[in-house]
Protein backbone atom coordinates (compact mmCIF):
# COMPACT_ATOMS: atom_id res chain seq x y z
CA UNK A 1 0.00 0.00 0.00
CA UNK A 2 0.97 3.20 -1.11
CA UNK A 3 2.44 5.46 1.77
CA UNK A 4 -0.09 8.68 2.05
CA UNK A 5 1.74 11.80 1.67
CA UNK A 6 1.27 14.41 4.25
CA UNK A 7 -1.28 17.07 3.89
CA UNK A 8 -2.32 19.66 6.12
CA UNK A 9 -4.94 22.28 5.48
CA UNK A 10 -3.42 24.49 8.12
CA UNK A 11 -1.06 26.39 5.62
CA UNK A 12 -3.95 26.99 3.73
CA UNK A 13 -5.42 29.02 6.81
CA UNK A 14 -2.00 30.30 7.56
CA UNK A 15 -1.91 31.75 4.15
CA UNK A 16 -5.38 32.99 4.33
CA UNK A 17 -5.16 34.29 8.46
CA UNK A 18 -2.37 37.00 7.09
CA UNK A 19 -4.61 39.24 5.44
CA UNK A 20 -8.29 39.99 4.70
CA UNK A 21 -7.84 38.51 1.15
CA UNK A 22 -11.35 39.54 -0.37
CA UNK A 23 -11.22 43.16 0.99
CA UNK A 24 -8.22 44.29 0.05
CA UNK A 25 -7.94 42.26 -3.51
CA UNK A 26 -11.23 44.43 -4.01
CA UNK A 27 -9.56 47.57 -3.37
CA UNK A 28 -6.99 47.01 -5.50
CA UNK A 29 -9.49 45.36 -8.93
CA UNK A 30 -11.19 48.83 -8.38
CA UNK A 31 -8.58 50.15 -10.04
CA UNK A 32 -8.10 47.47 -12.94
CA UNK A 33 -9.46 48.46 -16.02
CA UNK A 34 -8.87 46.38 -18.74
CA UNK A 35 -9.68 48.63 -21.80
CA UNK A 36 -6.35 50.65 -20.49
CA UNK A 37 -4.61 47.71 -19.99
CA UNK A 38 -5.15 46.55 -23.57
CA UNK A 39 -4.24 49.81 -24.67
CA UNK A 40 -0.81 49.55 -22.89
CA UNK A 41 0.17 45.91 -24.06
CA UNK A 42 -1.40 47.06 -27.64
CA UNK A 43 1.01 50.41 -27.94
CA UNK A 44 3.72 49.16 -25.70
CA UNK A 45 3.73 52.95 -23.85
CA UNK A 46 3.92 51.54 -20.35
CA UNK A 47 5.69 53.06 -17.13
CA UNK A 48 6.58 50.97 -14.25
CA UNK A 49 6.89 52.59 -10.81
CA UNK A 50 9.55 52.33 -8.51
CA UNK A 51 8.62 48.75 -6.08
CA UNK A 52 9.94 47.24 -3.13
CA UNK A 53 9.69 43.20 -3.49
CA UNK A 54 10.20 40.83 -0.04
CA UNK A 55 11.41 37.47 -0.99
CA UNK A 56 10.84 34.87 1.88
CA UNK A 57 10.12 32.07 3.23
CA UNK A 58 7.37 30.76 5.33
CA UNK A 59 7.88 31.91 8.83
CA UNK A 60 10.78 33.96 8.50
CA UNK A 61 8.43 37.45 9.49
CA UNK A 62 8.65 39.58 6.04
CA UNK A 63 5.07 40.05 5.84
CA UNK A 64 4.76 42.26 9.19
CA UNK A 65 8.26 43.83 7.99
CA UNK A 66 6.59 44.55 4.51
CA UNK A 67 3.00 46.26 6.08
CA UNK A 68 5.58 48.44 8.87
CA UNK A 69 7.50 49.53 5.55
CA UNK A 70 4.06 49.95 4.02
CA UNK A 71 2.74 52.78 6.93
CA UNK A 72 6.13 54.52 7.02
CA UNK A 73 6.26 55.05 3.54
CA UNK A 74 2.33 55.33 2.69
CA UNK A 75 2.76 52.21 0.25
CA UNK A 76 -0.13 49.50 -0.80
CA UNK A 77 1.28 46.07 0.35
CA UNK A 78 0.28 43.12 -2.02
CA UNK A 79 1.14 39.62 -0.51
CA UNK A 80 0.96 36.58 -2.13
CA UNK A 81 -2.85 35.50 -1.62
CA UNK A 82 -3.61 39.01 -2.50
CA UNK A 83 -1.44 38.75 -5.70
CA UNK A 84 -3.10 35.40 -6.58
CA UNK A 85 -6.65 36.15 -6.08
CA UNK A 86 -6.42 39.59 -8.27
CA UNK A 87 -5.09 36.90 -11.03
CA UNK A 88 -7.87 34.45 -10.34
CA UNK A 89 -10.60 36.43 -10.33
CA UNK A 90 -9.80 39.71 -12.32
CA UNK A 91 -10.72 40.55 -15.81
CA UNK A 92 -7.24 40.58 -16.50
CA UNK A 93 -7.01 37.30 -16.47
CA UNK A 94 -10.45 36.41 -18.64
CA UNK A 95 -10.52 35.41 -22.23
CA UNK A 96 -10.82 39.13 -23.13
CA UNK A 97 -6.63 38.99 -23.05
CA UNK A 98 -6.57 35.68 -24.69
CA UNK A 99 -8.58 37.22 -27.51
CA UNK A 100 -6.76 40.53 -27.25
CA UNK A 101 -3.27 38.40 -28.08
CA UNK A 102 -4.51 36.13 -31.10
CA UNK A 103 -6.04 39.79 -32.26
CA UNK A 104 -2.58 41.53 -31.61
CA UNK A 105 0.01 38.31 -32.08
CA UNK A 106 3.49 39.12 -30.31
CA UNK A 107 2.27 41.80 -28.64
CA UNK A 108 2.24 40.50 -24.87
CA UNK A 109 5.44 38.60 -25.81
CA UNK A 110 6.84 42.21 -26.74
CA UNK A 111 5.84 43.47 -23.94
CA UNK A 112 7.33 40.92 -21.75
CA UNK A 113 10.66 41.10 -23.45
CA UNK A 114 11.01 44.64 -22.77
CA UNK A 115 10.42 44.12 -19.28
CA UNK A 116 12.14 40.98 -18.74
CA UNK A 117 14.94 41.13 -21.27
CA UNK A 118 16.69 38.03 -21.77
CA UNK A 119 15.43 36.29 -18.64
CA UNK A 120 13.82 32.93 -18.99
CA UNK A 121 9.63 33.21 -17.80
CA UNK A 122 7.49 30.08 -17.92
CA UNK A 123 4.89 31.02 -20.83
CA UNK A 124 1.74 28.85 -18.74
CA UNK A 125 -1.94 30.17 -18.43
CA UNK A 126 -1.11 30.59 -14.25
CA UNK A 127 2.05 32.63 -14.75
CA UNK A 128 1.28 35.05 -17.36
CA UNK A 129 -1.68 35.80 -14.98
CA UNK A 130 0.84 36.20 -12.34
CA UNK A 131 2.96 38.52 -14.73
CA UNK A 132 -0.32 40.72 -15.30
CA UNK A 133 -0.89 41.25 -11.95
CA UNK A 134 2.71 42.32 -11.40
CA UNK A 135 2.89 44.44 -14.02
CA UNK A 136 -0.39 46.29 -14.04
CA UNK A 137 -0.30 47.30 -10.20
CA UNK A 138 3.53 48.38 -10.90
CA UNK A 139 1.97 50.67 -13.65
CA UNK A 140 -0.62 51.91 -11.25
CA UNK A 141 0.97 53.18 -8.40
CA UNK A 142 4.39 51.95 -6.25
CA UNK A 143 3.93 48.88 -4.58
CA UNK A 144 5.40 46.63 -2.22
CA UNK A 145 5.29 42.74 -3.12
CA UNK A 146 5.94 40.25 -0.93
CA UNK A 147 5.96 36.70 -2.33
CA UNK A 148 5.65 34.56 -5.14
CA UNK A 149 9.03 35.95 -7.05
CA UNK A 150 7.58 39.22 -8.18
CA UNK A 151 11.23 41.24 -8.19
CA UNK A 152 11.90 38.75 -10.83
CA UNK A 153 9.09 39.27 -13.08
CA UNK A 154 9.11 43.27 -12.90
CA UNK A 155 12.19 45.13 -14.99
CA UNK A 156 15.09 45.11 -12.76
CA UNK A 157 16.51 48.70 -12.51
CA UNK A 158 12.90 49.15 -11.29
CA UNK A 159 12.74 46.86 -8.34
CA UNK A 160 14.29 47.67 -4.38
CA UNK A 161 14.60 43.52 -3.91
CA UNK A 162 14.82 42.59 -0.35
CA UNK A 163 15.70 39.03 0.87
CA UNK A 164 14.56 37.80 4.66
CA UNK A 165 16.27 34.80 5.90
CA UNK A 166 15.95 33.29 9.40
CA UNK A 167 17.33 29.78 11.18
CA UNK A 168 14.58 27.30 10.46
CA UNK A 169 14.31 27.06 14.19
CA UNK A 170 12.78 30.93 14.35
CA UNK A 171 10.83 30.08 11.84
CA UNK A 172 9.04 26.78 13.18
CA UNK A 173 8.86 28.95 16.26
CA UNK A 174 7.09 32.01 14.47
CA UNK A 175 4.78 29.13 12.68
CA UNK A 176 3.93 27.43 15.87
CA UNK A 177 3.10 30.98 17.36
CA UNK A 178 0.62 32.23 14.15
CA UNK A 179 -0.86 28.64 13.89
CA UNK A 180 -1.79 28.04 17.56
CA UNK A 181 0.11 24.81 17.01
CA UNK A 182 2.44 22.61 18.71
CA UNK A 183 6.38 23.04 17.87
CA UNK A 184 6.58 19.19 15.48
CA UNK A 185 3.56 20.15 13.90
CA UNK A 186 4.69 23.47 12.93
CA UNK A 187 7.79 21.90 11.29
CA UNK A 188 5.84 19.64 8.98
CA UNK A 189 3.82 22.24 7.91
CA UNK A 190 7.16 24.58 6.93
CA UNK A 191 8.61 20.85 5.28
CA UNK A 192 5.07 21.31 3.15
CA UNK A 193 5.63 25.21 2.38
CA UNK A 194 8.83 24.94 1.65
CA UNK A 195 8.59 21.94 -0.82
CA UNK A 196 5.57 24.02 -2.92
CA UNK A 197 7.92 27.03 -2.62
CA UNK A 198 10.51 25.35 -4.26
CA UNK A 199 8.50 23.31 -6.78
CA UNK A 200 6.78 27.35 -8.17
CA UNK A 201 10.35 28.46 -8.67
CA UNK A 202 11.52 25.88 -10.48
CA UNK A 203 8.28 25.94 -12.90
CA UNK A 204 7.67 29.51 -13.26
CA UNK A 205 11.30 30.68 -13.06
CA UNK A 206 13.42 27.89 -13.86
CA UNK A 207 15.23 28.18 -10.31
CA UNK A 208 15.80 26.40 -7.48
CA UNK A 209 16.45 28.43 -4.26
CA UNK A 210 16.93 32.33 -4.29
CA UNK A 211 20.48 33.75 -4.60
CA UNK A 212 22.03 36.40 -2.63
CA UNK A 213 23.40 38.39 -5.95
CA UNK A 214 19.53 38.99 -6.93
CA UNK A 215 19.11 41.77 -4.13
CA UNK A 216 19.60 45.16 -3.21
CA UNK A 217 19.67 44.30 0.53
CA UNK A 218 19.57 40.68 2.57
CA UNK A 219 18.44 40.36 6.18
CA UNK A 220 18.78 38.00 9.09
CA UNK A 221 16.02 38.39 11.12
CA UNK A 222 17.79 35.96 13.51
CA UNK A 223 19.73 38.94 14.68
CA UNK A 224 17.21 42.19 13.85
CA UNK A 225 14.92 42.35 16.91
CA UNK A 226 13.16 45.65 16.24
CA UNK A 227 11.52 45.75 12.80
CA UNK A 228 10.89 49.59 12.99
CA UNK A 229 14.70 49.85 12.67
CA UNK A 230 14.95 47.38 9.79
CA UNK A 231 12.53 49.24 8.33
CA UNK A 232 13.90 52.48 8.55
CA UNK A 233 17.17 51.15 6.77
CA UNK A 234 14.84 49.67 3.53
CA UNK A 235 13.19 52.71 3.59
CA UNK A 236 16.21 55.07 3.15
CA UNK A 237 17.97 53.14 0.66
CA UNK A 238 14.91 52.83 -1.27
CA UNK A 239 14.44 56.39 -1.30
CA UNK A 240 18.44 56.69 -2.14
CA UNK A 241 17.63 54.52 -4.89
CA UNK A 242 14.63 55.83 -6.07
CA UNK A 243 14.20 59.96 -4.44
CA UNK A 244 10.69 60.70 -5.08
CA UNK A 245 9.40 57.59 -4.52
CA UNK A 246 7.45 57.06 -0.67
CA UNK A 247 7.03 59.18 2.26
CA UNK A 248 9.41 61.07 3.28
CA UNK A 249 8.77 61.18 6.79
Amino acid sequence: MKKKEFVDDSLEKYWKGQRHIQRLATEYTTYLNKDLFRNIIQTTRFKIHPAICFSRNIGVGALELAEILGEKLGLPVADREIIEHIAKTTQLSSKSIATFDERYPGKLKELMCKILGDREFDMTEYARHLFYVAFFLSHLESTIFVGRGIHLMLPRKRVFAVRCISSRHRRIKNLSKSLDIEMKKAERILEQADKEQQEFFHKIHGMDKAHSIEFDMVLNLDYIDDLKTATDAIATLFQAKFPTTGNKN
